[in-house]
């Protein structure tokens, strides 16, 4: 795996920054308060995830935040594990099945081939394909979207008496990998329902009862025992489940191990005051139980539990108030969830939110007159096949980012996690230094704003589909696993260092996706995905490499030149401040390192191939 970038916090002593200070570099904020140095001692690691920045499609934005000294509170995501495990006989899609008109095979109860029924169907295409959650590939970007968005806890999806005892173990091997590494990981838990004690028994047995994996259980603050969703003899009522044989009983040796919190059904007339924990409600309001509070992409309407009966209130595009809104892509119903946990907040009544959901996408297709599904046709539709949870891209309920929607689920979730559980940052006064010979990294030693990126993140895929098809998804974009960026300026420059994980490959003289650098700096009106300048599509083998200039999207006009030197497992790059339109007196801009993304005029791939620091559409804030 090559080095691992797990340092010691930032030791920002004052002697030292003296000694690193030559000039002014932004002294004050925008109202004019004289700035101090940051002296948190947080991690690369921890520095990261709060300089994480972006701006999506609908110009929602991610802004920086500071995690230190903000009252504790959780944000936690219901998982699914299924994927690759359904028995599917092939890979069939609502979302393009819809497209083929009235006469789709989508529409026919009987059809065999093209979407046959009893089989489950994926409403849209995820980002990452129709994939098998086996896929350690997938894991390992599942792990690393989840850590940039300051998750706390992933709750598995083991409602339904189905255990992925597989995947949990890929997913926990995964997380223990970049944990050590020296990343605040999701911890985990499971949420059951029916067979609850069967299933609860079955967890408690196969992961925990051994200890091995006893430092990636979610805990809340104050309780040493992991947490836990399921049905017992205390639940009062909660729960959709009536076979008390399967309750766990109160005092049993399973029961007092977990800090057991109750199944609170949405169907449910009962709410448990004490324990229950909701994970959707079939309606509004957003339920808040004991501190626990729900928020979902989309929602069961009270009228009909089929999402495929396509209601308003089970829509992406929700608002709120009975109607929708024409894009449902802009996430109104997902907003909407988050403002009402905002109103629990502000009234100090809520401390934990979980969001439905990460990565559901399949629901089974019934047909009129299946056990419990009704005997005539939709009222809504007219039509003969039925679909629960989710349907299509509109009605469904995952954040995870789809080909038909992009990242912008995402982004939502990123930016109200920061927005729930820290603070407004702090703008602080930054360090400067002249970087006279590129060649000698070890001046680079006492640069301490450093960013960190997930080693082994880069790695090849070779993975099945969820029908088990071998091979679906070949992918061998991995070249340079960029590992640590440092940054620092002076008065005329901005230097930034990168380390990968292995030696840097060679520039073969042509690619244009060789360890680029892009920048958001000054008017960013014309950008790509905000970014408005990139710096070596055009090295040259004298150290001297392009600065362009975005026209307009990824259309590039050269701007200028740059210093660029790399040895063995290291670059840096020198710009001059004046090309990318900043001054001595104010360096603030965001960046990102990226190396041989395969589409590069398409953001959403910088979450797919290559390597990104950071992953997808996100930079790292430098000065802001």
């Amino acid at each position: 795996m090559g080095r691992v970038n797990y340092r010691k916090p930032h030791l920002l002593l004052a002697a030292a920054l003296f000694a690193l200070t030559a000039c002014g570099g932004g002294n004050t904020s925008e109202a004019g308060n004289t700035l101090k140095y940051d002296t948190r001692g947080l991690t690369p690691q921890e520095y990261s995830v709060a300089n994480l920045i972006a701006a999506d499609d609908y110009g929602r934005t991610v802004e920086v935040s500071d995690p230190s000294g903000a009252a504790k509170k959780y944000v936690g995501l219901f998982y699914f594990a299924w994927l690759g495990s359904q028995s599917m006989t092939g890979i069939y899609d609502v979302n393009k099945l819809e497209k083929l008109g009235d006469d789709s095979p989508l529409y026919d109860p009987n059809n065999t081939r093209e979407s046959p029924a009893h089989q489950f169907h994926f409403a849209s295409e995820p980002l990452y394909g129709y994939y098998s959650m086996k896929d350690p590939w997938v894991i390992a970007r599942h792990v690393e979207l989840f850590t940039m968005a300051n998750i706390d806890y992933l709750l598995f999806d083991y409602t339904n008496a189905v255990t992925y005892n597989d995947v949990v173990t890929l997913v926990l091997n995964t997380l223990k990998k970049f944990q050590d590494q020296g990343w605040k990981v999701p911890k985990v838990g499971f949420y059951t329902n029916s067979s609850g004690f069967t299933t609860v028994k079955n967890v408690y047995n196969y992961f925990y009862k051994d200890g091995r994996y006893d430092d990636l259980w979610f805990r809340f603050d104050g309780d040493s025992r992991p947490v836990i969703v399921g049905v017992s003899t205390a639940n009062g009522g909660a729960t959709d489940q009536n076979d008390s044989s399967e309750f766990v009983p109160v005092g049993s040796e399973v029961y007092n191990y977990f800090n057991f919190y109750e199944s609170q059904w949405p169907s449910s007339g009962g709410i448990n005051q004490t324990k229950g924990f909701p994970w959707m409600q079939w309606g509004a309001p957003v339920p808040n139980d004991n501190g626990n509070a729900s928020v979902s992409v989309i929602q069961h309407s009270k009228a009909s539990v089929f999402a495929s009966d396509q209601l308003p209130n089970s829509s992406r595009g929700y608002d709120g108030q009975g109607g929708k809104t024409e894009d449902w892509k802009k996430g109104s119903n997902f907003e909407w969830q988050w403002e009402e946990a905002f109103k629990y907040d502000a009234a100090n009544m809520v401390s934990n939110i979980f969001v439905t959901g990460w990565n559901e996408w399949t629901a089974i297709k019934y047909r009129t007159g299946d056990e419990n599904i009704p005997s005539a046709p939709s009222g809504y539709t007219g039509k003969d096949v039925w679909f629960v949870d989710n349907y299509n891209a509109e009605y469904s309920r995952d954040i995870e980012m789809g080909k038909e929607y992009g990242d912008g689920f995402y982004i939502q979730l990123v930016s109200n996690t920061r927005k729930f559980k820290t603070k407004a940052a702090e703008k602080y006064k930054m360090a400067t230094k002249t970087i006279s010979d590129l060649t000698d990294f070890s001046v680079w030693s006492n640069v301490f704003v450093e960013y960190a990126d997930f080693a082994g993140d880069a790695m090849a895929r070779d993975g099945e589909n969820a029908a088990n098809e071998a091979h679906s998804y070949v992918d061998n974009s991995n070249r340079n696993d960029i590992t640590a960026i440092k940054v620092i300026h002076d008065a005329q420059n901005v230097y930034f260092y990168a380390e990968t994980a292995e030696k840097i490959t060679e520039y073969n003289g042509t690619d244009a996706n060789w360890m680029n650098l892009f920048i958001s700096a000054g008017d960013t009106e014309n950008s790509f995905a905000g970014f408005n300048y990139v710096v070596n599509r055009k090295p040259g083998a004298d150290g001297v490499t392009s600065v362009e200039k975005s026209a307009g999207g990824y259309s590039w006009t050269e701007t200028g030149k740059a210093e660029y030197f790399v040895s063995g497992n290291k670059i840096v790059y020198k710009i001059p401040l004046s090309l990318l339109g900043l001054s001595s007196d104010r360096v603030e801009l965001s960046f990102k390192i990226t190396d041989n993304v395969q589409k590069p005029d398409d953001i959403m791939d910088y979450y797919v191939t290559g390597d990104s620091a950071p992953i997808g559409r996100f930079g790292y804030a430098y000065g802001k």
